[in-house]
């Protein structure tokens, strides 16, 4: 019987890259996002090479939504084994003038959308014997800048509900792990940086890092594929930060 995992925001970058990986390794996927074309595009690109994909159109806020992916999730695949909570997005600005519905909505998407799946997610894992649930949040969860308010504030609130659910899980056997990528060469880097180009934006960040790299999607997916296996069977309630070195560099903060 294959593992089953849901990961959320997985139509395009760090997301697809970590669903990829987990259908590589034997998992039956959930490609959930509120990107509808790029779930089911993703989804495609996975059962066309013999994977096991569902696509599904997900507002992580909404819960009935969540609810309803839950259902699919069980009734296509049996159950589910593990959670990805990666949907996620950014709004750039002086915290005097980021209006309070970005704010809500930075915190609906990645916090409060967390909370729910982990909230939907851990019944169905209860009666499979366990899981395990990887919360994407950020490095700016411990080491943020100006103009980042509401994405700082969603991230440092995921590691805490990480760690809060770590505790109230554990009894189940589920595991509950944070994974904070630094700057990753994905989409959200390049939507939150109009102004420059890719290239330049990642340049900034490689220079920033004593190895000079900037993540990759793929980097955060062997961490995430790492954390979901039985390699890591006692590792919960833990922020792991993958940023390359950026953070260590007291310079850039």
């Amino acid at each position: 019987m294959n593992k089953v995992a849901i990961v959320t925001g997985s139509g395009r970058g760090i997301g697809k890259a970590i669903a990829t990986k987990l259908a590589q390794r034997g998992f039956a996927v959930v490609i959930a996002d509120v990107l509808t074309d790029l779930a089911k595009q993703t989804a495609a690109e996975l059962c066309h090479k013999g994977m096991a994909a569902l696509a599904l159109s997900v507002d992580v806020r909404d819960e009935g939504q969540v609810q309803g992916m839950l259902k699919r999730s069980v009734a296509e695949f049996g159950g589910v084994d593990v959670l990805v909570n990666n949907a996620g997005v950014m709004w750039r600005d002086n915290i005097a003038d980021t209006p309070t519905e970005a704010f809500d909505f930075v915190l609906g998407v990645n916090l409060r959308g967390a909370f729910l799946c982990i909230k939907h997610v851990a019944p169905v894992m209860r009666q499979r014997g366990g899981g395990v649930i990887v919360n994407i949040a950020s490095i700016h969860a411990v080491a943020t800048m100006a103009g980042m308010a509401a994405y700082a504030a969603s991230k440092a609130g995921l590691v805490g509900l990480t760690k809060a659910a770590a505790l109230d899980l554990g009894q189940w056997n589920i595991r509950v792990v944070a994974v904070c990528p630094g700057a990753v060469n994905a989409p959200m880097l390049w939507d939150k940086d109009r102004k420059e180009s890719a290239k330049v934006t990642a340049e900034l960040w490689a220079d920033a890092s004593p190895l000079g790299k900037i993540l990759q999607p793929e980097d955060v997916a062997n961490l995430v594929t790492w954390v979901v296996s039985d390699e890591a069977q006692t590792l919960t309630g833990v922020a792991l930060l993958l940023d390359a070195g950026v953070a260590a560099d007291l310079r850039v903060r």
